[in-house]
């Protein structure tokens, strides 16, 4: 088959892919996060944009209908299809929670070793590391301009509400599985007001409503922060490789959430529970070449295009070792030209990248994962408790619609007013306040969708 490849810049995909859904002009398969689709993918089928594919994988795609109907995979099933059961596209999906578990907590491993710390496990023990990080010439430089956590925007502070089994926005109850919004929750006052307290310590970096990843990243390579949050590729990968030659003694390893007063360490990172998140290749409704765009598809799911996607040709990106296992070769591994893992295994398959085919954890790994810092943080990240998450949900197309207006207005008033919490703007006896805005705006309403919508989920 000859394929005819348009791909939109990554700053320019949402633009184009609303154009193209308004000029109708689609082409035969579009690859695309769907969960990002105004009125979900159902109100395209709906339109006669995309296909249901429901009664044509059966007798089309011999491959995805055996997966989509093995008994292991009625989870993936449920986070794939519509709530009416509706499969609309040959989705990509990660069978092992490990492949999702790629960001988290970074601290700086020289410093702690300096300092003769130990990983902290809970907020007081989080907060006598930052303190030491702040008072102990961490870097070793004479100047007090250690920055104990870094943080872009309030967003990654919040990654520490789950100490008091809270999160921000909305996600179940750790103690009733019901629906809630984060700042609705008492457990969610006293977070912000520790944050506030660190803030004003000097624990927490003063620019962090005006930091972004990059310039996070940078403050990390001049030595000066402590803790973030960030992916463990473009984050941890990317700073470890930056720093090897400047500074070899420079380490930085994944450290798991702080735990709560129960003993848990609850995580705000809902991949963990996502056998999907959202992307695939829908089939265009008005496509001529039904038959062939389907064989296609389906051949990602047989047992050779899944060898293929995740791993390449053997000989020349992989091997397979007298275990049977594969392995990626050294043209993967130590490029001639330079490129990085992840950069020379996308010449051949995509065990990090997006198509629409079953993730096999091991290539992932090895692209992802190459690092011995890595490995053990994608292991950290993945063993905490998982009662706060939500699965991939999509709404009704009238519920989708109106959940995207009401939060886009929630969100931002959110921000802002967190933001000015932790910095010291507003005070804590103008939260009854802050709480009553957000029922005038209309939080009880978005809550009452996505329960509606969570309880949809729960019932298939």
């Amino acid at each position: 088959m000859n394929i005819e490849w348009q791909q939109p810049s990554s700053s320019q995909l949402s633009e184009q892919f609303n154009l193209m859904i308004a000029s109708r002009k689609l082409p035969d398969i579009i690859y695309y996060n769907w969960t990002n689709v105004s009125g979900g993918p159902a109100q395209l089928i709906s339109n006669g944009l995309i296909l249901d594919l429901t009664e044509l994988i059966p007798s089309m795609a011999p491959n995805y209908s055996a997966f989509l109907s093995d008994p292991e995979n009625a989870e993936i099933v449920k986070q794939i299809s519509l709530n009416d059961g509706t499969v609309y596209m040959f989705a990509k999906v990660f069978p092992d929670a490990r492949a999702m578990s790629y960001s988290g907590f970074m601290i700086r491993q020289d410093w702690l070793d300096n300092l003769g710390l130990e990983h902290p496990t809970t907020i007081d023990e989080w907060e006598a590391v930052l303190t030491a990080f702040r008072d102990g010439d961490s870097n070793g430089n004479g100047i007090a301009d250690e920055i104990p956590f870094l943080s872009d925007g309030i967003g990654g502070i919040r990654h520490l509400a789950p100490a008091w089994k809270v999160r921000s926005g909305l996600y179940p109850s750790a103690e009733t599985g019901k629906i809630t919004f984060g700042a609705l929750e008492p457990g969610y006052k006293e977070f912000l007001m520790k944050m506030a307290q660190w803030y004003q310590m000097g624990l927490i970096d003063p620019e962090f409503a005006a930091t972004d990843t990059t310039t996070l990243q940078n403050k990390m390579t001049q030595n000066l922060g402590g803790v973030f949050y960030g992916a463990i590729s473009g984050g941890m990968g990317r700073i470890l490789n930056l720093m090897r030659d400047v500074q070899p003694e420079y380490n930085l390893t994944g450290v798991r959430q702080p735990m709560s007063d129960d003993g848990v360490a609850y995580t705000d990172n809902d991949p963990l529970v996502r056998k999907f998140v959202g992307q695939g290749a829908a089939v265009s409704a008005n496509t001529e070449h039904l038959e062939e765009v389907m064989a296609l598809l389906d051949f990602c799911y047989s047992e050779e295009g899944n060898v293929l996607l995740n791993w390449g040709i053997q000989g020349e990106s992989y091997e397979i070792d007298a275990d049977g296992n594969k392995y990626f070769t050294e043209w993967v591994t130590e490029n001639p030209d330079g490129l990085s893992m992840d950069q020379a295994a996308i010449h051949y398959a995509f065990p990090a990248s997006d198509a629409p085919v079953v993730n096999d954890y091991d290539a992932r790994k090895q692209v992802n994962y190459a690092l011995p810092q890595q490995a053990e943080a994608n292991q950290i990240w993945s063993e905490c408790d998982c009662s706060l998450l939500l699965p991939v949900l999509l709404p009704t197309v009238e519920d989708s619609t109106r959940l995207a207006e009401l939060l886009s207005e929630i969100n931002t008033y959110v921000d802002e007013m967190e933001t000015k919490f932790v910095m010291g703007r507003i005070q804590f006896d103008e939260y009854d306040s802050y709480i009553e805005t957000l029922y005038s705006i209309g939080v009880a309403e978005a809550i009452e969708i996505q329960q509606r919508t969570y309880d949809n989920y729960l019932l298939r």
